[in-house]
């Protein structure tokens, strides 16, 4: 049995406070810049869609001219390059975030 009148000490060892979070906070930091890392990817395929439409044969160096585009091709185009640009300034700001946040890490 425990007896309840005895004092209580002033610190236990065992359940003293530590300091947590830099492990947690550096993982954020890293998956923000790896996600940023993946929108910059996904912004050059977006790009590389809008190259195909432009230059029919890219890769060979065959110059051939293109044909007139129809509207949805133009629809089309202005779209992927609106997602390029989109995914470029998320990844601007993930990027950022992420190394902002990281170097408050390695500041602490």
């Amino acid at each position: 049995m425990t007896d309840l009148t005895s004092p209580i000490p002033a610190s236990l060892p065992y359940a003293s406070p530590q300091r947590h979070g830099g492990g947690s906070r550096a993982g954020a930091g890293f998956a923000l810049v790896f996600g940023g890392l993946g929108l910059v990817l996904l912004g050059g395929c977006f790009l590389i869609g809008v190259l195909l439409m432009v230059v029919p044969d890219p890769f060979t160096g065959v110059a051939s001219a293109p044909g007139p585009m129809t509207a949805p091709q133009l629809t089309l185009m202005v779209v992927l390059y609106a997602l390029a640009f989109a995914c470029f300034a998320g990844a601007g700001v993930l990027l950022l975030l992420g190394t902002r946040g990281l170097l408050r890490v390695l500041r602490a």
